[in-house]
């Protein structure tokens, strides 16, 4: 009897051992896959109202607001790499207009590989126009395959 109970505990750990191995890769996996997604939005505030948002960005052309619960919250830009966003905010800066930078993790895997091509192209520019253009394109990116999904 002792020998068939641990024939049957060796079975046991066994089985315990594979499937913790299993489910330690699978949280591994997911972990790095939020890892990959991290991104950075350039937001120009909090406002309590949609008409205190929509006077704060009266004189900006590219923006979007997002509303959560009872608050609105507007970004001017979204870049994979703090330096674009940095890079981005500047030219912000210039025109006085503050923004903060702030890391996000963004779980469109469609949208960020769009992302990834748009900061590629935001690496080279240089001028104030095609890093605005840039912009432009990435954030009406971001509408159409995140918001509006």
């Amino acid at each position: 009897m002792t020998r068939k109970f641990l024939i049957w505990l060796g079975i046991a750990i066994l089985v315990g051992l594979i499937s913790g191995n299993l489910l330690y890769k699978q949280y591994e996996k997911e972990q790095n896959i939020n890892e990959d997604y991290n991104s950075y939005l350039l937001q120009l505030g909090i406002f309590n109202t949609k008409e205190e948002a929509l006077s704060k960005v009266a004189n900006i052309t590219d923006y979007m607001m997002i509303q959560q619960g009872n608050k609105y919250y507007v970004y001017l830009g979204i870049s994979t790499k703090k330096d674009n966003a940095k890079k981005v905010a500047s030219v912000f800066l210039d025109e006085d207009i503050d923004v903060s930078i702030k890391k996000t993790v963004i779980n469109n895997v469609e949208f960020m590989s769009n992302l990834e091509q748009f900061d590629i192209l935001l690496d080279s520019a240089s001028t104030k126009e095609d890093i605005m253009s840039i912009n432009e394109v990435i954030l009406s990116s971001y509408e159409e395959m995140v918001l509006d999904n």
